[in-house]
């Protein structure tokens, strides 16, 4: 069977597990890690293809959460293609604005239209014979939400207004470091088992490769045994791995390739403690990626973050100074912009904040050069927030929030993202041929 297809049959037998034994709850948080939260996602996509049969509906819902008055208004209006295409093969009669009219009532007296959204589902439901014995499963995952507390607001208002067995919303989150704190009480949260992505790629490329001896095809598969002994902390078998991905990667000069197989070399080093095994792959490592390259500074960003771990704070922020003078000679102002937010980091809390302070004006310069996407992209908001710590109540302070609103816009601070240091990583999956 389809190593994908076999995850997404153990994630159903999953979820119906749950399902039936808590039959009364509305709401269903599912609690996993990254990889694991994207199989679910996939997982409620898939019932949408042609090739997944099922007896009950699963919808997804990605649109960003900012009007709570109108949130399932909108939900509801982007399921008419869905219903028009049911009621077809149903032979209904019911057309959609009829279950749709009240739902679409904008009303000021309150706070979410969660309510409503519930009220038209269950009256479409109940209006309808052709979906008894069914249910309808919706996964809420907003790509933004305005308002963390207006959301929880809407998710308590449907739990209320909820009372059909057959209707279910679900969201997704991790365990660690929750976005969602209070949540209705009639919920049911659930962890996911765990999905072995790395074991999953390497099945997938082995029952995908055109030819299982072509070297190509044996690279992919050694990088990706790499990550999986890796993951099980089989360090030995891992380096066989990739010793062999690289003698492979030489011979057909893929130098991408070959760079990544050092850095995860590096990282299985260093997870062994051997630190000076992992300074020289990475010293052999930086000697392949060439003078000026994305991919050189990149991997100095790594072997900087290799540097902060063994706790060598000065040679690390040569390494980034380093990432960040390429970044500006290639005209990479995002990955500048990210170097000298690390080093201000690094030496934050030191007994002078002057080198802080300089490093993160330097983020500002940088910044007042992007283009509005780039600006949108980047730490700017963050870095900024974090010099106005530094600078106080001063007249510097004022002129900086000045200058953040005239780029970003009033509400800069509230659509702030804390930058993922990983997104500034060259992952050891990346580059590999497929």
């Amino acid at each position: 069977m389809n190593p994908v297809r076999l995850e997404l049959l153990k994630i159903d037998r999953q979820w119906y597990e749950q399902v039936k034994a808590h039959t009364d709850k509305p709401l269903f948080v599912c609690l996993g890690e990254k990889h694991t939260l994207n199989m679910f996602d996939v997982y409620f996509k898939s019932h949408g293809a042609d090739e997944v049969e099922s007896n009950d509906f699963f919808l997804v819902n990605y649109k960003p959460f900012e009007d709570a008055q109108r949130y399932g208004a909108e939900l509801l209006e982007d399921l008419q293609l869905v219903y028009n295409l049911w009621r077809e093969n149903n032979l209904t009669s019911v057309p959609c604005k009829e279950w749709l009219r009240d739902a679409t009532i904008h009303d000021d007296n309150v706070k979410t239209d969660a309510a409503s959204t519930a009220r038209t589902l269950i009256g479409l439901y109940e209006s309808l014979p052709p979906l008894r014995g069914h249910k309808i499963f919706i996964l809420l995952s907003p790509q933004h939400i305005s308002n963390v507390p207006l959301f929880e607001q809407w998710l308590f208002d449907w739990c209320v207004n909820m009372n059909s067995c057959d209707i279910k919303i679900v969201v997704l989150e991790k365990p660690e470091g929750r976005l969602l704190k209070n949540l209705p009480d009639n919920r049911h949260e659930f962890v996911l088992a765990g999905t072995d992505i790395a074991s999953l790629m390497n099945n997938v490329a082995a029952q995908t490769a055109d030819d299982p001896n072509d070297e190509e095809s044996v690279l992919q598969q050694q990088m990706l045994l790499a990550n999986v002994h890796f993951s099980r902390r089989e360090f030995d078998n891992a380096h066989v791995a990739l010793a062999k991905a690289i003698g492979i990667a030489r011979r057909h000069n893929l130098t991408d390739v070959l760079c990544t197989a050092h850095l995860l070399d590096a990282y299985v080093w260093l997870t062994q403690n051997e630190q000076e095994k992992a300074h020289n792959t990475f010293r052999t490592l930086l000697s392949l990626t060439g003078e000026g390259t994305l991919l050189s500074a990149q991997m100095h960003v790594n072997y900087g973050g290799f540097l902060l771990a063994i706790r060598r704070k000065e040679d690390a922020i040569n390494a980034f100074e380093k990432s960040a003078e390429i970044a500006r000679d290639i005209k990479n102002p995002l990955l500048e912009m990210e170097c000298y937010r690390i080093m201000g980091q690094t030496q934050d809390g030191t007994l002078t904040d002057s080198q802080t302070i300089a490093y993160y004006e330097k983020c500002i310069e940088i910044g007042m050069t992007m283009n509005n996407e780039e600006r949108r992209q980047s730490s700017l908001a963050y870095v900024a927030t974090l010099l106005l710590k530094k600078y106080g109540s001063s007249n510097k302070a004022e002129e900086l929030r000045r200058q953040m609103e005239q780029y970003l816009g009033a509400d800069w601070q509230t659509d702030m993202q804390v930058p993922n240091m990983d997104d500034l990583y060259h992952s050891p999956l990346t580059n590999v041929p497929s």
